[in-house]
């Protein structure tokens, strides 16, 4: 669906997300980049973003102005906080606030539910880097 003619926001949202993994891993940005997102609601101060990346492929370090969820669907992400390293993988769910989760890479073929609640203007490498700088990232080889 266009983003021009699919609904962000409304009283009742439901997505098939299966087929919505599959139409993004298809789209030309991530053939191209290993990675892209896809807004799924917009509300108030509430953004729910589908992001697929590919395995091997680093998001880096989010940005954002307020705290975040990321929810493997599928793959396995590492990320580091500090000098620690973790994983986190399919039925799990990080939690974590600005600049707190660094060096996101997929180890697997990922789709991942990222959720950002806040007022403000968002910066997150996870949502502007999946959907406005697709080209900017490369694949791992």
């Amino acid at each position: 669906m266009s983003p021009l003619t699919r609904a962000l926001t409304g009283e009742n949202l439901t997505f098939d997300l299966a087929g919505q993994i599959a139409e993004l891993r298809q789209d030309e940005s991530y053939v191209r980049s290993g990675r892209v997102g896809r807004t799924l609601v917009k509300a108030g101060p509430l953004r729910l973003t589908l992001t697929v990346i590919a395995e091997g492929i680093q998001i880096g370090t989010h940005h954002a102005v307020s705290p975040m969820t990321l929810q493997p669907l599928e793959g396995v992400l590492r990320y580091r906080v500090g000098d620690d390293e973790f994983e986190i993988g399919r039925g799990e769910v990080l939690f974590f606030g600005p600049g707190h989760a660094q060096d996101i890479r997929a180890l697997e073929d990922t789709a991942l539910l990222l959720t950002i609640t806040g007022e403000g203007p968002e910066d997150s490498d996870l949502v502007s880097g999946a959907e406005a700088k697709a080209g900017a990232s490369s694949r791992a080889p």
